[in-house]
């Protein structure tokens, strides 16, 4: 599996293949949320606010599939594969309900999990509020660590189920409960990988919002998402290469990811063959050279 750097430095190299493609997948997407933000600021006061709230639900649902679809594209740009704007809505009616249903199922667990710190967010908040004016300000202190351990768990868990989105996107057969137990799989072991790999990005988010978003949409949003896409891919690759991965659900990618593992083992192989001749090589010109130097001494 590659590391950090160089999934990013594949990204990179894929990105400059279709760098404007790239940038309108990731453009498509804010303008319909900006779009969907103006229809409320109009709308709001002026129109029944049961129709209001029916249109804000269509259009979030279509966005979490049209999301899917998104992903899939990116997928394609680091594998090298051409895409297209037009291909984000090709086949975007095409098991609707399970990109969507994939995508709900996995939000839903994530929610359960973020529940659980509910209880304990209480308890802190209660504590605060009992607390005298000279332990105030230790309780200030303490209460955003005590916050943030108790979302953990829900952090915990919103790494395993990341693969979800990827999944729904590169496995058409691939059921929506499915996707996300098979994230799961893919997941073990890959978690803190993947948590340092979005740590890395922090930086550019912070860039992007000094530049108004500017800068998330030319580049560090296509950046992320194509590097987030490369991980994908090969966690997929090492499940199925390592003998661990479930052929079953992964269904029409094992001779594709067989054929990845070959190219890799032949690539390997021609290496060393290609060492051993230079040291082989070597070994003859030393040869040589010892011989016409007892040739002169003689």
């Amino acid at each position: 599996m590659k590391t950090r750097q160089e999934l990013k430095l594949r990204a990179k190299e894929a990105l400059r293949a279709q760098r404007t493609t790239a940038i309108l997948l990731m453009l498509v997407m804010i303008l319909k949320v900006l779009a969907l933000s103006v229809f409320n600021d109009i709308a709001i006061g002026r129109l029944n606010f049961i129709l209001v709230a029916a249109v804000n639900l269509l259009v979030i649902l279509a966005l979490i599939a049209l999301a899917v679809n998104v992903m899939r594209e990116y997928i394609k740009i680091y594998r090298g594969e051409h895409t297209h704007l037009m291909a984000l809505y090709g086949d975007f009616k095409t098991k609707f309900d399970r990109k969507l249903g994939g995508m709900m199922w996995m939000f839903l667990w994530v929610m359960v999990w973020a529940l659980i710190s509910i209880p304990v967010i209480i308890l802190a908040v209660y504590l605060f509020r009992r607390t005298g004016r000279g332990m105030r300000l230790l309780a200030i202190v303490l209460i955003g660590p005590i916050h943030l351990i108790a979302l953990i768990p829900a952090i915990v868990k919103g790494l395993e189920y990341a693969m979800t989105i990827f999944i729904l996107a590169d496995q058409p057969d691939v059921t929506a409960r499915e996707a996300l137990k098979l994230s799961m799989r893919l997941m073990a072991g890959n978690k803190k990988k993947l948590f340092v790999l979005v740590l890395s990005f922090i930086g550019w988010f912070v860039l992007s919002v000094l530049t108004l978003g500017i800068l998330y949409v030319v580049y560090v949003g296509p950046y992320y998402y194509t590097t987030l896409a490369g991980f994908y891919d090969e966690v997929r690759v090492k499940a199925l290469t390592d003998g661990n991965g479930p052929p079953k659900e992964l269904k029409g990618t094992v001779i594709e990811v067989e054929a990845e593992a070959d190219a890799v083992r032949a690539d390997e192989t021609a290496a060393i063959e290609a060492q051993a001749e230079i040291d082989a090589l070597d070994a003859i010109d030393g040869g040589n050279v010892e011989v016409e130097i007892e040739e002169v001494e003689v």
